[in-house]
């Protein structure tokens, strides 16, 4: 990442702490984000699937996932603040 300076550090920083959170609630908390998932769907489309429909181990594993994301998001802002 050459093209990276602190001016990018901000936003990556916010990006990483929106990841962290949400995937922090998807392990945490699976029934709340299955609940916030399903008023959203219902508003848009019925009876179709949709990714609130998977079990709490799934969602769980895709909260690792995002915490992941927001590791890496959280590592890039620091070499752009170092650079």
């Amino acid at each position: 990442m050459t093209n990276m300076n602190s001016s990018d550090t901000p936003g990556l920083l916010f990006m990483g702490a929106a990841f962290f959170a949400f995937g922090l609630t998807m392990i945490v908390r699976p029934g709340y984000v299955r609940t916030s998932f399903d008023r959203l769907h219902n508003s848009w489309k019925q009876d179709s699937w949709h990714p609130y429909k998977l079990p709490f181990w799934g969602l769980r594993s895709a909260g690792v996932v995002i915490v992941t994301i927001a590791t890496i998001l959280f590592y890039a802002a620091y070499l752009s603040y170092v650079r």
